[in-house]
């Protein structure tokens, strides 16, 4: 009987209950496409990074031996360490495509991960095993010859093996702007493999309790302090980026799922609590033929039980086979993890039964109050409520009022958790409309900052690592360009810093000629005073530091540490660090190494010239970076149809509501003459009070939750993005055009309204 009564209602109030189902679906459908991405991401790397024997510390130096290596591998922390050398190279026959070369006589750890062919043999002198992605974007194969110029000359091998690294989760040529996987490429070879001798310049660690930096002073120890850095695997870009791309999609999937959780259960708040106040006739009723009030108190959490359940396992659903895989596929374009695949996890099972007792729990204290009272009283109608000015009533200009405000100033003071329903949902809808509204300015704000400010030159050249200075001093002379060095460092505020103390990021030493330039926190162009140094915002805020104070600062390839007074703290969008000028660079007596090239010209044959790598117009920069930023706009666009979809949502179920609750009043007004037209009108009104309320409330937290959006997909990133004007009109009038067209949706309820059937008494 209570089922067949459960499905009547649940017919009656089908938009309440509707509203519940999708907004639990969409809950559900957030959080298992972003946290569905993060784990099967995270369950393919645990098995990569087993494989690999990924390590903890990264330790580099100008050359490392066997009894330093012995030192290490007898700290009681530590479970593995090796030695390998790193070469920088090129691939002349795949259009001189980014080669890194690993030369090391041990595979142990930071091992090559074996995709086909042999396994990788570091005593094999004659083969040479390089990347699967990059090999089939260019075409070669197990048993082809691969031929590698660097710095000591070229050697040809042959291809024993197709491998990936962990440490090449995400990588990006030098000379590109983008991710463009058939540009780089890194092979592993034995440490005998080429004829020129070279030192082992970097040890890799893995520790036993996985503490990596807390174990730097003891590592520094045993090594008598000699090396130039160590790190993490923070500060290892293909891990790095990786992990920070993950960490903000686990907080997406949270983040939004609390968000559409907490409207339904305001939605399941004022919907049961209308329902049961309505019933309480019949809820006396059953009271009086015997029926246990836990049985009908559970018939009524079964309404949301029933809504809740099916939105989150058709949520669940739309995740796992549609949302994570679409996700992953995207993904798989710019981070390489052999064995990804979508997974179902026991967790979504958890935060499905969570969903439900939610709701079911807003469903029971919605309940309970009413259904505590005795069957005789509740028989009974409810005394009505007794009347009082409402808050409006006492402000002096409310007699000037139109009928109309005054009747819905009334209701609102009577529905207050309606209300507020109403315009938190809104508020929320509107924060995401302007997302979407604002993404449409925001590549052309980028590309503004990154191409107009901080490197308007029409030419990007990237030089070699072994570039002479001075040739590429002449090659700058003569097109007028800014040589702009850039090397990995680490800075600190105090002398003998401990590794919590220290920042590791990059240099950038420029030659002031307004090719490349740094940008205040404002993103506007300002200039480095000579004798100082300029300190990227993030890092002066982590250091506690400001201008005028003093920063220390190393290269990793020197342990030689310099002090230098900051002259101006600068933002920098996606790379954190310091920015010098050559000349105050030059006397710190460090190898100076230009790593690129800016310039207003450019000349024929240019790239056969052997120290040049690549040349970028500013065209194909441009291109390239558009094509990054496809991954921000499909997040900016899902978000925008999600909140679309809550705004919609929320203000038919306030409509609904409102209707349902003032069905008595509606009708006795219809009596009194008046037309469809003004009711319709009436309840129109109070939707757009509720729109532009949540409007005003929802708009100023725009800019700063997009800007945390931005920035929580790692630490080098630093943005302080702007949203045109007009992106504000464009999310308001939306969300104003969607109250109008809801309210339009209950003319023909009001238009077959029956007055006798409402007005005739008591149920």
């Amino acid at each position: 009987m209570l089922a067949r009564k459960m499905f009547r209602d649940m017919k009656h109030n089908f938009g309440q209950f509707f509203s519940v189902f999708i907004l639990a679906m969409l809950a559900m459908a957030m959080y298992v496409t972003f946290e569905g991405h993060v784990l099967s991401e995270e369950n393919a790397r645990k098995v990569f990074h087993k494989e690999c024997n990924t390590a903890d510390l990264w330790v580099y130096g100008e050359s490392f031996g066997k009894e330093q290596l012995e030192d290490i591998r007898n700290l009681p922390f530590v479970e593995d360490a090796q030695l390998r050398t790193k070469l920088s190279g090129s691939a002349p026959d795949c259009g001189d495509a980014q080669v890194d070369i690993y030369l090391t006589d041990e595979n142990t750890v930071n091992k090559a991960y074996r995709i086909s062919g042999e396994e990788f043999n570091p005593s094999d002198k004659d083969g040479v095993w390089l990347t699967d992605a990059f090999a089939q974007k260019r075409g070669i194969k197990v048993g082809d010859d691969f031929t590698v110029k660097y710095a000591g000359g070229t050697f040809t091998k042959k291809v024993k093996g197709l491998i990936e690294s962990c440490e090449y989760e995400y990588r990006q040529a030098d000379g590109d702007a983008d991710v463009y996987i058939e540009n780089i490429a890194f092979v592993y070879m034995s440490y005998d493999a080429i004829d020129i001798p070279v030192p082992h310049t970097e040890m890799d660690i893995v520790t036993k309790d996985g503490g990596a930096l807390a174990h730097e002073d003891a590592v520094a120890e045993a090594l008598n302090h000699k090396y130039s850095a160590i790190i993490d695997r923070k500060s290892v870009q293909g891990l790095a980026r990786f992990d920070s791309e993950l960490k903000q999609h686990e907080s997406f999937s949270y983040v939004f799922a609390l968000i559409f959780i907490g409207i339904a259960v305001l939605v399941i708040a004022t919907s049961m609590s209308r329902m049961v106040e309505k019933q309480r006739t019949q809820i006396g009723t059953m009271n009086a033929l015997g029926m246990k009030r836990s049985k009908i108190l559970f018939h009524y959490i079964s309404f949301s039980l029933i809504a809740s359940g099916l939105g989150a396992a058709a949520g669940m659903f739309l995740g796992v086979f549609l949302g994570a895989p679409y996700m992953l596929d995207l993904f798989g374009a710019y981070y390489i993890v052999p064995g990804r695949k979508s997974e179902f996890n026991m967790i979504y099972l958890v935060i499905l039964l969570a969903i439900v007792v939610i709701c079911a729990f807003a469903a029971y204290v919605s309940c309970r109050k009413l259904l505590k009272i005795k069957p005789a009283e509740a028989l009974r109608p409810a005394a009505p409520r007794a009347g009082k000015k409402c808050l409006a009533e006492r402000l002096p200009f409310w007699g000037k009022l139109s009928f109309s405000a005054q009747y819905n100033l009334r209701d609102i003071s009577r529905g207050k958790m309606r209300a507020f329903m109403s315009i938190a949902g809104t508020a929320f809808g509107m924060l995401l409309m302007v997302y979407g509204a604002g993404c449409n300015g925001l590549l052309a704000e980028m590309e503004a900052i990154v191409f107009d400010k901080t490197t308007p030159a029409q030419y990007q050249i990237k030089l070699a690592e072994d570039a002479d200075a001075d040739e590429v001093k002449k090659l700058a002379s003569s097109l007028d360009g800014e040589l702009i060095m850039t090397s990995a460092l680490e800075v600190s505020a105090v002398k003998n810093a401990a590794s919590s103390e220290k920042q590791k990021g990059v240099l950038t030493v420029t030659e002031g000629k307004k090719l490349y330039n740094i940008l205040d926190l404002d993103n506007e162009v300002t200039d480095i005073e000579p004798g100082t140094v300029a300190l990227s915002r993030k890092f002066a805020d982590e250091l506690n530091l400001k201008v005028g104070d003093t920063v220390y600062w190393h290269l990793y390839t020197r342990n030689e540490w310099h002090e230098a007074k900051i002259g101006v703290i600068y933002r920098s969008s996606e790379t954190q660090g310091m920015t010098m000028l050559y000349d105050d660079y030059k006397n710190t007596h460090e190898t100076y190494q230009p790593t690129m090239l800016m310039s207003d010209k450019t000349r024929d044959n240019l790239k056969s010239d052997a120290y040049v790598t690549s040349v970028n117009t500013k065209d194909q920069m441009r291109e390239a970076y558009e094509n990054s930023m496809e991954v921000v706009n499909m997040l900016v666009y899902m978000m925008m149809i999600f909140s679309a979809t809550c705004v919609v949502v929320v203000l038919y179920n306030s409509g609904s509501l409102s209707f349902n609750e003032r069905i008595k009043e509606l009708a006795t007004l219809k009596v009194l003459g008046f037309q469809s037209g003004a009711i319709r009108k009436m309840m129109s009104q109070q939707n757009v009070w509720f729109s532009v309320i949540g409007i005003i409330l929802g708009a100023p937290f725009g800019r700063a939750s997009f800007n945390m959006m931005m920035n929580s997909n790692g630490e080098n990133f630093d943005y302080n993005l702007s949203i045109r004007p007009i992106a504000y009109l464009e999310a308001g009038i939306f969300v104003l055009v969607v109250s109008v067209l809801v309210s339009f949706m209950f003319s023909k309820r009001i238009k077959k309204l029956d007055m006798v059937e409402v007005l005739k008494g008591v149920e």
